[in-house]
């Protein structure tokens, strides 16, 4: 059997969406397992990232809640605490925030790539 090559394209391209679509899907479910403290923090630091310079760039992104190491915050230490957020098709957003001593939190950069970094789950 041949296989027009626009046809494989549109498969891999369907089932690349599909596996986001799971990921983001599965981000939200898994989120009532993430305890209060960290998506508090995690929220803090989608929400700087969505006020920083690069806020055009997460627009209609997806916050990937489990996707994050606010674990392993401590009260009264600093922590580069990484999350990750879907962006358009299969991109993910490695962004990065500063948690200072009192627990202030801002936005420090961000990558992409496809695939999170920093998670500790």
């Amino acid at each position: 059997m041949k296989v027009h090559k626009g046809m494989w394209c549109a498969g891999v391209m369907t089932l690349a969406m599909a596996g986001a679509s799971q990921m983001a899907q599965a981000s939200v479910e898994e989120s009532a397992d993430v305890p209060q403290e960290e998506r508090e923090l995690v929220q803090q630091c989608h929400d700087a990232a969505m006020a920083s310079k690069d806020r055009d760039t997460f627009e209609s992104s997806q916050l990937l809640m489990d996707q994050q190491n606010a674990g392993d915050y401590e009260k009264g230490e600093e922590l580069l605490l990484h999350i990750n957020m879907l962006g358009h098709g299969t991109t993910i957003y490695n962004v990065s925030c500063n948690v200072d001593e009192q627990g202030n939190v801002t936005y420090e950069e961000y990558k992409e790539a496809g695939t999170p970094a920093g998670s500790t789950r």
